[in-house]
């Protein structure tokens, strides 16, 4: 306690108590390192800002440069290709209370008439990992319009959310970033543009005024990275930089070896009428250009050298051109070989491991993010309009979502393990199936007509249980004969 310290305790005893209890939560800070004021930490500013006050002045911004590097930069749509691969693959397949009712809907969902249910969520997918986030905006259609749903979704761009609606609303609501929330923190409208405020060519009026549009009309879906979170950053937000620098490094190496290449042969010689190669005049008649022709053979006196050009070696390319590479492959939230495509480094023990991390991140963006923001809610929304317009007899029921199927590594030994699951309890045969991507009773259902008309047609293949036994039986009769 210094003199300040104790005059504080003297003439105030409470404040002084205060001023001793803030001393010491100063120094328990201080023992964590990155809590440290000094030379080693200098220069690190750290906001202490909610994630929508850094996020809001920054998303444009990112998601614009997120989209230059995707177009312009290889191992960015590399990327961008491996998530939304994985993510949607194919397409997702439900388990509705009306399955043919389904089927028809998901061929003419698309408000813009182009692609079925599974080609939106791969558009959606992309989207939400390219640029932070994506909105789909449910088109209620009129009775004749021919649709049996009247129903067809749309997907948009974040670009069509207003970010300058942010604060507060005359109605007593706020707005973040073109999300209006009511005084419970609900989401209650979103503020969207009626087209895209990039779009260089259109000739509807007031396209740049956002218009509100109700919160049960739109689904935004991003992924959560903080608590109260409101808009999405894109996936290689984080790398962005180092995407940027590694294309200038890897232009600098092209532009440092072109112009080594430039200079073919330095002569080295008192008089001016020597000549290394066949002299010619340029196109002015001014300079004299020299060219060296194969095979040829030139005497120089002893005074007289000749240095022939050769580019260094490149030093530390490759070992950085890596290093770089693994940064960004981990900031997408994929692995190197995905990112490169480069399996020379791998063996089925490693690419395995790296694979079933990468599917964990997978898993948790799909069931996590995709399936409660996206997917559960445009079944809600199908099964009540179906409802209303009479299409679907019960009632609303929850769907079962089997993700697209992953493919093995090794199928012999992938399959050898789920065998071994199944039949030691572990497993069932339908999570077998569904890990597959496949609906358990369809495919039930196929082996079952399948082996009927085997049967039926006295058609033998050893995948039959009977089929088997019979032939064991068979093979342990033939090895008894032998015996004898």
């Amino acid at each position: 306690m210094n003199l300040i310290d104790e005059l504080v305790s003297y003439f105030d005893p409470m404040a002084g108590v205060r001023r001793f209890q803030a001393r010491m939560a100063l120094d328990v800070a201080r023992s964590y390192d990155a809590a440290k004021v000094g030379r080693r930490t200098e220069g690190w500013n750290a906001g202490s800002g909610s994630a929508n006050t850094e996020i809001l002045p920054a998303v444009a911004r990112v998601r614009n440069r997120c989209r230059e590097v995707v177009r312009n930069n290889e191992y960015a749509a590399k990327a961008i290709n491996t998530l939304s691969a994985a993510q949607v693959g194919t397409g997702v397949t439900a388990k509705a209370a009306d399955q043919n009712v389904w089927n028809a809907w998901t061929q003419e969902c698309d408000a813009d008439g182009q692609l079925d249910f599974n080609g939106c969520m791969e558009l959606a997918a992309r989207t939400r990992h390219e640029s932070g986030s994506v909105l789909i905006r449910f088109r209620q259609r009129r009775p004749e319009d021919g649709l049996r749903v009247p129903l067809q979704i749309q997907v948009l761009e974040p670009d069509h959310l207003d970010l300058f609606k942010t604060g507060p609303m005359n109605n007593g609501n706020f707005a973040i970033g073109g999300v209006e929330f009511n005084s419970i923190g609900q989401r209650v409208a979103y503020w969207l543009y009626p087209v895209h405020p990039g779009e260089a060519i259109t000739g509807r009026a007031n396209g740049l005024e956002s218009k509100r549009v109700p919160a049960t009309e739109v689904l935004h879906y991003y992924r959560k990275r903080r608590p109260s979170q409101v808009l999405g950053m894109p996936e290689l937000g984080v790398s962005l930089l180092r995407l940027r620098n590694l294309a200038d490094y890897e232009e600098a190496e092209l532009v440092r070896k072109k112009i080594e290449a430039c200079f073919v042969a330095f002569v080295r010689t008192d008089s001016d009428a020597t000549r290394l190669g066949d002299a010619k005049k340029d196109a002015q008649g001014l300079g004299t250009n020299e060219r060296v022709s194969p095979g040829m053979i030139k005497y120089l006196s002893n005074a007289e050298g000749v240095e022939f050009g050769a580019p260094a070696a490149s030093g530390g390319y490759g070992e950085y051109t890596a290093t770089q590479l693994h940064a960004i492959a981990a900031g997408a939230g994929v692995t190197h070989e995905q990112l490169t495509g480069d399996l020379s480094r791998v063996n089925y023990s490693s690419i395995r491991a790296g694979l079933m991390e990468f599917r964990e991140l997978i898993a948790q963006e799909q069931w996590l993010a995709f399936v409660p923001m996206v997917l559960n809610p445009i079944a809600r929304r199908f099964q009540e309009t179906a409802i209303l317009a009479g299409v679907q007899r019960g009632p609303a029921q929850q769907f079962t979502w089997t993700m697209p199927k992953r493919e093995w590594v090794d199928p012999l030994k992938d399959v050898l393990a789920i065998k071994e699951a199944i039949r030691g309890g572990m497993m069932s045969l339908s999570e077998a199936i569904r890990a597959r991507g496949d609906d358990p009773e369809a495919v039930m259902q196929e082996i079952a007509t399948e082996r009927g008309l085997l049967k039926t047609l006295a058609v033998l293949v050893d995948s039959d249980a009977a089929v088997s036994e019979r032939l064991i039986s068979e093979d342990t009769a033939a090895k008894l004969i032998q015996a004898e």
